[in-house]
């Protein structure tokens, strides 16, 4: 079954940003998409974000899936791949101002991240992109290459002065579905 998870980040939900717009560019694709809700956003918990994706990506990632995450997101994915036993391996894998330490702007959240373990090597996927703006205030860009430089991959830096928010204007993302498309 073709399946697209989009997993938002920190103080974003459901119906924020550019996730909406492409669940529907990838309907013609037959992808089923799943936009994931996880609780109260501006205040998260590790331990209810980590149960929210098991409830909503459990035993279902399979050779067609694709997962798309954003900012606080990424890690929180990264985390729960990491400790899967046998992960299958999926299609796609698309990290958008992404992480895998603390951030100096934003040490409210260093609980959160010092909780998640993220192990490369656990992670199966055919295709894995990290997409970073090159002026992003709330994500630095090192902070993105880092992670692509532990999963060996180079960073898709697109010249953006923002995060990629809907009040940036982001309310489509060309070029996160230009590189998806590639893919399929």
């Amino acid at each position: 079954m073709k399946q697209l998870y989009i997993i938002h980040g920190y103080q974003a939900s459901t119906n924020s940003h550019w996730f909406q717009w492409l669940a529907d560019k990838m309907a013609k694709y037959g992808y089923k998409t799943q936009i994931v809700y996880l609780p109260n956003s501006k205040n998260p918990d590790f331990k209810q974000w980590e149960q929210a994706l098991k409830d909503n990506l459990g035993n279902k990632l399979n050779s067609q899936t694709i997962i798309v995450a954003h900012s606080l997101g990424v890690i929180t994915t990264l985390n729960y791949l990491s400790k899967l036993n046998q992960m299958p391996k999926i299609k796609g894998l698309f990290l958008v101002s992404g992480f895998i330490q603390t951030l100096n702007n934003i040490p409210e959240l260093d609980n959160y991240i010092q909780q998640c373990k993220v192990t490369p090597e656990n992670i199966q996927v055919s295709h894995i992109y990290s997409i970073a703006a090159n002026q992003d205030p709330v994500v630095n860009i090192k902070s993105s290459e880092q992670l692509s430089n532990a999963f060996n991959i180079d960073t898709y830096t697109i010249q953006h002065n923002g995060h990629f928010l809907g009040n940036e204007g982001y309310e489509t993302f060309s070029e996160l579905y230009d590189l998806i498309s590639k893919t399929l």
